[in-house]
């Protein structure tokens, strides 16, 4: 009987706290439901907040940390020859992403160089550069198709955005492509704008010279110089490149005049091998005797659509 006296004696005290705190958290519930955002509870659920946010993101990193050591930890733990051939797994996937980009890069390319062919009528096997000349005397590349092919010396090379150079030997798999910006290359050209001829030249350089014209004829920056097909040394018609500076006037007939080429082949790795291009003089020539004025056959650039002929 004591102790029931005593249980009975305690039990009271704890109903009396359980009311009371329920009592005083309706209270604060109503308060704090009536009050603004700027009322004391707000304030205080505010400072409460920031104090364990600031907690969360000093314990995030120790978080981490945890993760890392865990992870470490099972990787000292796991067997060597699992994590042998893990480190070959990634290896391989390091390897198939490395050939997924390469074959990406190489489409990308190919259909640049489809492109250029579409848009030039020109017709010939693509070809891989396999080798290039680092001596300044000799710009040449060597492509991967030869006479056994179809290649033979003298056709024209382009890129994909304009002509290179021209093959200069071959043997039965593979060719030398003299680059236009060799020092002994020299290319009939035309402006294609006034329709006047003269002769690109390389030079040790690398830069590209327009020679021979009248001395009358003063080219202006930006004309586009093509291939005028004089002396069968390139096909006809195919863009070289633009006229990027002019140092000739009347007073001075013999200054320098730069053509910047259309295409680079120091960033080239495939290339067009030209068998043939469209008939270009006889459209020109048709189209002269037709109207007097408007060039049926002018060269075309890769961006698309034909490129003016006469001055405007």
């Amino acid at each position: 009987m004591p102790l029931n006296l005593q249980q009975s004696g305690v039990r009271p005290p704890r109903r009396v706290l359980l009311i009371v705190l329920l009592a005083v958290s309706l209270g604060l519930c109503a308060v704090y439901a009536r009050e603004g955002q700027d009322g004391p509870l707000h304030a205080a659920q505010d400072a409460v907040l920031g104090v364990t946010g600031s907690a969360m993101r000093v314990g995030a990193p120790l978080g981490a940390a945890n993760d890392d050591a865990a992870e470490a930890a099972a990787d000292l733990a796991a067997n060597p020859s699992t994590l042998t051939a893990l480190r070959e797994q990634n290896e391989q996937l390091r390897r198939l992403l490395s050939d997924t980009e390469e074959y990406r890069q190489e489409a990308e390319r190919l259909r640049e160089l489809l492109d250029m062919k579409q848009v030039s009528g020109v017709t010939g096997p693509t070809a891989r550069i396999i080798g290039r000349s680092a001596n300044a005397w000799d710009q040449s590349i060597t492509i991967d198709i030869g006479s056994a092919e179809g290649v033979r010396p003298g056709m024209t090379i382009m890129g994909a955005t304009g002509v290179i150079g021209q093959v200069s030997r071959t043997a039965d798999h593979t060719s030398t492509v003299r680059l236009l910006t060799d020092p002994d290359s020299g290319a009939a050209v035309m402006i294609q704008s006034s329709r006047e001829n003269g002769i690109v030249r390389g030079s040790i350089s690398g830069a590209l010279f327009l020679e021979d014209l009248d001395d009358d004829v003063i080219p202006q920056v930006g004309d586009v110089v093509v291939t005028s097909g004089l002396g069968g040394s390139y096909e006809r018609g195919l863009i070289v490149g633009a006229v990027a500076s002019v140092n000739k006037t009347a007073n001075n007939p013999t200054g320098a005049i730069v053509v910047n080429p259309n295409d680079h082949a120091s960033v080239l790795e495939e290339v067009i091998v030209v068998f043939s291009a469209p008939d270009l003089a006889a459209a020109e020539e048709a189209g002269q005797d037709g109207d007097g004025g408007d060039d049926a056959g002018d060269a075309v650039s890769p961006e698309g659509g034909d490129a003016a002929a006469g001055a405007e």
